[in-house]
């Protein structure tokens, strides 16, 4: 046999390896994407809409993994995908790991990482006890015992999700899905409760799950994954992100559809403003009786418990590599699930109403930073990308002042779009045109 030939060989079976190391994580990724929040909000967007539930569909789907999968092939674009940075490297060294600092605890133990734990026990255990807040610090420690043993081993945790715990969510997801298809549980007509912008329901939905912070840190332990698996190269690490990304979108695509279409099977039943939680139960159990109830419940666990533990292996992996180090993967895995443990002690209201201003304050200049990646190669001055999010940071944080004086930021409701929540855009516009604007001259960089 020729070299050729066995070069050949070589890499047909580095190829295949790849793609199956592909399909492994972005199976995992799909997990870490998906958590309760998804579960909750696709049925309501169906709900909501109505026979419009396809547009309401496709609105949430691109505010939620379109802008999800956006961060992570930004991060591909601008080659930041395996720096700790991320998308956020070109605010500057200082700006950018606070930026990102203030995501990862976000999307860590300050809400999402506790609000896995409070939703399961109040969608999956609440129900069983009756008295929650008797059993709610029980079930936070007993849950955070198996979130700290499934991340603190870093390496572990992908092929974790990837190979066991997925398979298990995704399964009864699609009984869900197929027992409403073939046996829906009314007609998809105009509903009288259809909401007037169904475009806009899907858009804030999809934003409420977070996910686009999420993927800016998923990024980087789906990276050093890959690079574990021997993907090492630019090319190879380019491809098998890329690969994994689309394996998670499309996963997404299949079960949000789904959940769409379940949810405007039930839009002449419910009233709009029905529980989100109540909701998806209540259509389990149409569709497959006290049965379908305990599919939910363990659908739920899981999708929380993989959540979780992507989210605690994230934040330990970002502190360990931006402290070089010094922080021990393992202690830094083990203090967010004791702090996240007292915080899901304490509810899930009480969770959001003390990190819903922080949200609104940091979502926005993210959103900008994402967005300005996809012309790394166009736009020339880092000046730009950071007045453009001061901008977007500034137009926001008066946003999240005007709750609490509205008689100084009130006049922030003259802002284009600011009745929609995008207030914001017009300053970030306006201070990336100054970014771009030459000291002493009157043209781009």
């Amino acid at each position: 046999m020729g070299c050729g030939a066995i070069c050949a060989r070589i890499d047909n079976y580095l190829m295949k390896q790849l793609v199956f190391d592909a399909l492994i994580v972005g199976i995992a990724l799909f997990s870490m994407f998906f958590g309760a929040g998804n579960i909750i909000f696709p049925p309501y967007v169906g709900l909501a809409s109505g026979n419009e539930w396809l547009l309401g569909f496709v609105s949430y789907y691109l505010a939620d993994v379109g802008l999800a999968l956006a961060a992570i092939f930004a991060m591909l674009r601008s080659d930041s995908i395996d720096k700790v940075e991320g998308v956020m490297v070109r605010l500057g060294h200082i700006p950018a790991r606070l930026m990102m600092g203030i995501c990862v605890l976000c999307i860590g133990p300050l809400l999402a990482v506790p609000r896995t734990c409070a939703t399961t026990f109040s969608i999956s255990i609440l129900p069983l006890v009756g008295d929650g807040a008797l059993w709610q610090p029980l079930f936070a420690v007993l849950y955070f015992v198996i979130v700290w043993i499934c991340s603190v081993r870093e390496v572990a945790v992908v092929d974790i999700l990837g190979r066991y715990l997925t398979p298990v969510l995704v399964l009864g997801l699609m009984v869900l899905i197929v027992a409403g298809c073939l046996n829906p549980i009314g007609p998809v007509v105009a509903a009288p409760t259809i909401e007037e912008h169904t475009v806009l329901t899907g858009i804030l939905s999809g934003y409420q799950t977070l996910d686009m912070m999420g993927a800016m840190v998923f990024g980087l332990i789906v990276v050093n994954a890959l690079k574990a698996k021997g993907h090492t190269s630019d090319a190879h690490k380019f491809l098998s992100v890329a690969l994994a990304t689309v394996i998670a979108g499309a996963l997404l695509l299949i079960v949000y559809g789904g959940l769409c279409y379940l949810g405007a099977t039930v839009s002449t039943l419910y009233p709009p403003d029905i529980d989100k939680g109540k909701l998806i139960t209540n259509i389990a159990t149409h569709l497959l009786g006290v049965s379908g109830a305990l599919i939910l419940r363990i659908v739920v666990a899981l999708a929380c418990l993989t959540t979780g533990i992507a989210l605690t292996a994230s934040t330990g992996t970002f502190f360990h590599t931006v402290s070089r180090g010094r922080c021990n993967y393992a202690a830094m895995v083990t203090v967010v699930c004791v702090f996240s443990t007292l915080v899901a002690s304490m509810g899930l209201d009480a969770i959001i109403a003390f990190a819903g201003p922080i949200l609104l304050f940091i979502y926005p200049g993210a959103v900008v930073v994402v967005l300005l990646t996809f012309f790394d190669k166009t736009i020339r001055s880092d000046r730009i990308v950071r007045f453009a999010c001061a901008g977007a940071l500034l137009g926001s944080l008066c946003d999240v002042l005007a709750t609490y004086i509205p008689d100084v930021f009130g006049s922030l409701a003259l802002l284009p779009l600011q009745s929609y929540g995008f207030g914001w855009l017009l300053p970030a516009a306006v201070c990336g045109l100054a970014g771009a604007w030459r000291k002493g001259g009157g043209c781009c960089e």
